[in-house]
């Protein structure tokens, strides 16, 4: 890397950083005190955020009693949602939600289309074989009452797409939940301490979820779920979790957190002025930077994990022919490059080859 690339990376890595505020209190339901260290001596915390879906019952709406019992068990599923069930949310009108994120900040892989929705906070804690999770809400949004649902945290090698079939780990012993009225919410469900199976996952690094399911006639398949902003790497003794990537007004974060995006101009045509530009994060894959309207952005950035060569692609279309630098920061892997497009550059920057992905 050269030493002007290097100074331009140093100064983007001076960006301050501005976390979303949550929206609501998050509730701590259960402490695990005491808790025996993990194989690498590290006590491993996954921070929750708020989703921003759902709406509070009506006032005339009580909430049940939460009755559960904890299930132990470990292995690996594949499942798939209910595709009629989100049409007839959006027939409802349940597609539109209060709790909307300050400023449009979008969460990661927040599912509108959830008929039983995980609402309000969430976060999963372990250290060793031993932890907890929980959160704020689970809420029947449909017209019938649900059948029994369980919740347990997993952990999935690729990013998961709602509709999809979703392969994964169970990371957690499961908090099993009877059925939800039309209506009715459990609040604060808290797991209190469970087995974690961080040695028996195979060594790599994955995406975590708080992970809903309902089973209907026998059947179990997903109805909503919870990504969590850290990504966990494991050895095949143990896991822990990957530094996160925090959103801020300047910085975006992709493909679940795992790459940090930032960047700067410098406007030739206004005596050289450097600016921070502005993020936009438009998928988990997709984000475009402004600078003086939210409205118009100045240009984009993708980057595909979908590639046959073992490398993340970068693609970075630009709409002006201001001199700009993009720094994207791969957290798990530990690459980091600043893409430079030139004072009077109109064309495609692609980069296939770069970033090695998984």
């Amino acid at each position: 890397m050269t030493t002007g690339l290097a100074s331009r990376i140093d100064l983007l890595r001076r960006l301050t950083l501005r976390p979303l505020p949550l929206l609501g209190a998050f509730l701590i339901a259960a402490t695990v005190p005491g808790l025996a260290s993990s194989p690498e001596g590290l006590s491993t915390t996954t921070e929750g955020f708020v989703t921003g879906r759902g709406k509070a019952p009506s006032v005339n709406a009580r909430s049940q009693e939460l009755q559960f019992q904890v299930v132990r068990g470990e292995g690996i599923s594949s499942e798939v949602s209910d595709p009629p069930a989100a049409a007839a949310a959006v027939s409802a009108g349940k597609s539109l939600r209060a709790g909307v994120p300050p400023n449009g900040a979008q969460k990661l892989l927040d599912q509108p289309q959830c008929t039983i929705c995980l609402e309000g906070s969430a976060s999963a804690t372990w250290t060793g074989s031993t932890g907890s999770f929980e959160v704020d809400h689970v809420t029947n949004w449909r017209s019938k009452t649900t059948g029994p649902m369980d919740l347990r945290v997993v952990l999935t090698s690729t990013l998961p797409v709602w509709g999809e079939t979703i392969t994964y780990r169970s990371f957690s012993d499961v908090l099993s939940l009877n059925p939800l009225s039309v209506g009715y919410q459990y609040n604060n469900v808290a797991s209190g301490d469970v087995t974690f199976y961080g040695s028996s996952m195979p060594a790599g690094t994955y995406y975590q979820l708080l992970y809903l399911r309902e089973n209907v006639g026998g059947s179990w398949g997903y109805v909503d779920w919870i990504l969590f902003p850290k990504l966990v790497t494991c050895n095949g003794v143990g896991c822990s979790t990957v530094a996160s990537c925090s959103e801020d007004l300047d910085t975006m974060c992709l493909i679940g957190g795992r790459y940090r995006v930032t960047s700067i101009w410098k406007n030739q045509y206004a005596g050289g002025t450097i600016s921070t530009l502005h993020k936009a994060t438009l998928t988990s894959a997709t984000g475009a930077f402004w600078l003086t309207d939210s409205n118009t952005y100045e240009y984009l950035i993708r980057i595909n994990t979908a590639t046959d060569n073992g490398r993340a692609w970068i693609a970075i279309p630009t709409f002006t022919d201001v001199e700009f630098w993009i720094l994207v920061e791969d957290l798990v892997g530990g690459q980091a490059k600043t893409y430079h497009s030139l004072p009077g550059n109109r064309t495609l920057i692609y980069d296939p080859s770069f970033f090695v992905y998984p």
